[in-house]
């Protein structure tokens, strides 16, 4: 068993450092103070989302697809309108101190509004459930090894960001690209949504 937690650790660690919107939002907050509620906020919504999918297998529960493709409609409206209210942001990052106070809940909401990583954890985690093992037990174990491994990745990535943010480039660099990155993605979340919804098999 521990070894096939190490490839579920390992597993998992090329999936979270891959760039997404929460980790958009932990280098844009980095600009402003050290974003521990951004970062708490990424890990507990992805944290409730794996968990919702680990109690979805157990008791083989079937997901609607459409109410899932407006849910990414709307996430993806949200996205696109925090990357760009990232870009209208007329913050000076020389002389600030500290990030949003509500940027825990507002990490949340865009953690939250991806149930489209239901659909990718029904997938991924039943190759590492054993069926004559503890559910439960596995349950717990594989919820520990994600909520330890999210919360180091962007403590990583938060510190090389206000690392970078020393140099003039990359200051302009880290303080446009994760809005423009953000928008991008809640546009392709809301198209891939609506073609989803208008496609022709929904009403065969």
């Amino acid at each position: 068993m521990i070894s096939l937690y190490l490839t579920f650790a390992f597993s998992i660690t090329l999936l979270i450092s891959s760039p997404g919107p929460v980790i958009s939002l932990v280098i844009s907050d980095a600009k402003y103070g050290w974003p521990t509620g951004t970062i708490w906020g990424g890990a507990i919504s992805a944290f409730l989302l794996l968990a919702i999918s680990l109690v979805v297998i157990h008791f083989a529960l079937e997901i609607d697809e459409q109410l899932l493709d407006w849910g990414r409609i709307i996430g993806g409206g949200y996205l696109a309108f925090l990357g760009g209210a990232i870009l209208r942001s007329n913050v000076q990052v020389k002389g600030a101190t500290s990030h949003h106070k509500d940027c825990f809940w507002r990490t949340m909401k865009v953690g939250l509004s991806n149930p489209k990583d239901i659909l990718f954890f029904l997938a991924f985690l039943p190759s590492f459930i054993v069926a004559e093992r503890s559910f439960v037990t596995q349950s717990a174990i594989f919820l520990t090894i994600w909520l330890v491994i999210d919360v180091l990745i962007m403590v990583s990535y938060a510190g090389v960001a206000k690392k970078l943010l020393t140099y003039p480039k990359w200051r302009t660099a880290l303080y446009y690209l994760p809005g423009f990155f953000m928008m991008l993605v809640g546009a392709i979340s809301v198209y891939l949504g609506a073609v989803s919804l208008i496609s022709p098999s929904r009403f065969l």
